[in-house]
């Protein structure tokens, strides 16, 4: 149906996509993960690239260009595939983005507490302080969300920019190092080869499905774009270059001034800064400055990314695999007010829940082990679309280069699917956390394929019963 018969607003523009793509991929936390590796960190990051990044680039522009329409990857691989695999695409990335920002006021309670400094160690173990950042975020989010892309995307540049004008204090922390030759910069880095071990290509698969992955995410508001048969696609070429030079430049910052086995996974941006501007004094200062800086962008982020997955219901609803109030619009802001309500509730009870465990570091890890795990499933099920996805061949993208870099990302995304049951962090029992994880991610699966079972009967039998050339059969 085009936009305006659902009454969607066309409201982003090239600018507010390229800001979208770089707070959707841009994780600079993720530094710190890669730092661990040292002096292979920029082979690492170049063979992810190579294999998941670049493939995944070119497969959204090509799709983007070819479908413009409103869902994304949820409509890409329905038509190339199946319904039933673009719903369990929609689903798995739906899962996916709720259980990892249940978690938002542990993460704030944490970065506050780092800038506070000793003062502020109780907010790391208050349930009723992450509970109640928990309850501010969840009513930020909705609340824009409702009022719409016109306020969500100033806000997603905003937390862009911050994004970049952090990066941009490790770059000149990094020319600094050089500048003066410390020791540690040669080796930050470097070309070295990574030897090939298990948890080489563990933490390979992870920077790859973690930290580069993202580019489709806006293609979800296509029918909300001005242009988005040139804008979606132009937005990934412009943000993918500067988005790999932050990664690998950022992770050398990192580096030339924190030894890898000391990097602080928690907080190695603010690490960072201490280590090059100092512990006191200014270097307090800017602590302080990055702990706010990462806050806001991490709020703006939750705020795009619920407001992108409660695009994928409203379109199942066009599809009559959900109930019509989940495609219902605002009378006059013309958003899915009802989605993005139900989406946040949802987000809200996940992260009460996420709190009652507060403490078990294992649990954590199990819930986003097995989120990421539904990610990959659905980049398995994109990959596909171009590689075996559309009958006619006419309608398949034919580049071969296309195709081979799809094929390269779809074999990432099934190996960091299997890695995904190895813990990285201590556990109880490895056997036990891979049945977990593997429990979970299939039984969320099996969810999400009832519902679609349940969803789709009354389309069924109205295409039995017309073909029948009878009324059609009750739902009930």
């Amino acid at each position: 149906m085009p936009t305006a018969g659902h009454g969607l607003r066309p409201e982003l523009k090239l600018r507010d996509l390229v800001f979208i793509q770089v707070l959707l991929v841009v994780g600079l936390n993720w530094t710190g993960f890669a730092a661990k590796q040292g002096s292979t960190q920029v082979s690492l990051w170049l063979l992810a690239i190579v294999l998941f990044y670049v493939p995944l680039a070119a497969v959204v522009m090509k799709l983007s260009r070819a479908m413009p329409v409103e869902g994304g990857a949820y409509q890409w691989v329905k038509e190339g595939i199946s319904p039933f695999a673009g719903y369990m695409a929609g689903w798995c990335l739906t899962v996916f983005i709720v259980s990892f920002y249940a978690s938002a006021g542990s993460v704030f309670a944490n970065g506050i507490a780092y800038a506070v400094g000793p003062a502020g160690s109780w907010m790391t173990a208050s349930k009723p302080f992450a509970l109640a950042l928990t309850a501010l975020a969840c009513l930020i989010t909705y609340v824009i969300n409702v009022r719409g892309l016109h306020l969500a995307k100033w806000l997603s540049g905003a937390g862009s920019i911050l994004t970049i004008a952090t990066f941009l204090a490790m770059l000149y922390l990094l020319a600094r190092a050089w500048a003066t030759a410390m020791p540690s910069v040669r080796g930050s880095l470097s070309l070295a080869w990574p030897g090939f071990s298990i948890l080489t290509l563990n933490v390979f698969t992870k920077m790859a499905l973690g930290a580069l992955a993202g580019f489709d995410g806006s293609a979800i508001f296509s029918e909300e774009c001005r242009k988005p048969e040139n804008d979606v696609a132009r937005s990934v070429l412009i943000a993918a270059p500067s988005i790999a030079l932050m990664y690998i430049l950022g992770t050398g910052a990192l580096l030339a001034y924190v030894p890898p086995a000391k990097v602080d996974l928690a907080a190695p941006v603010s690490q960072m800064l201490q280590a090059g501007f100092g512990a006191t004094g200014l270097g307090k200062t800017l602590t302080a400055v990055a702990v706010g800086t990462f806050n806001i962008g991490y709020i703006a982020a939750m705020v795009i990314c619920i407001g992108m997955v409660a695009r994928l219901p409203m379109v199942a609803g066009w599809d009559g695999l959900l109930p019509g109030w989940w495609s219902t619009l605002h009378p006059r802001l013309r958003t899915p007010y009802k989605a993005i309500g139900a989406v946040t509730a949802t987000l809200m009870f996940l992260g009460c829940l996420s709190l009652w465990g507060a403490g078990n570091q294992e649990a954590v890890q199990v819930a986003l082990a097995a989120g990421t795990g539904l990610v990959c499933i659905m980049y398995m099920l994109l990959f596909a679309t171009p590689l075996f996805g559309f009958r006619s061949r006419l309608q398949r993208p034919a580049g071969l280069g296309i195709r081979l870099g799809a094929l390269a990302a779809l074999l990432v995304s099934f190996v960091s699917l299997i890695f995904e049951i190895v813990p990285l962090g201590d556990v109880a029992s490895p056997a036990v956390f891979a049945l977990k994880v593997a429990g979970t991610i299939l039984a969320a699966s099996a969810l999400g394929a009832y519902l679609y079972w349940r969803g789709s009967r009354p389309v069924r039998n109205l295409v039995a019963s017309s073909a029948a050339g009878g009324k059609p059969r009750s739902n009930e």
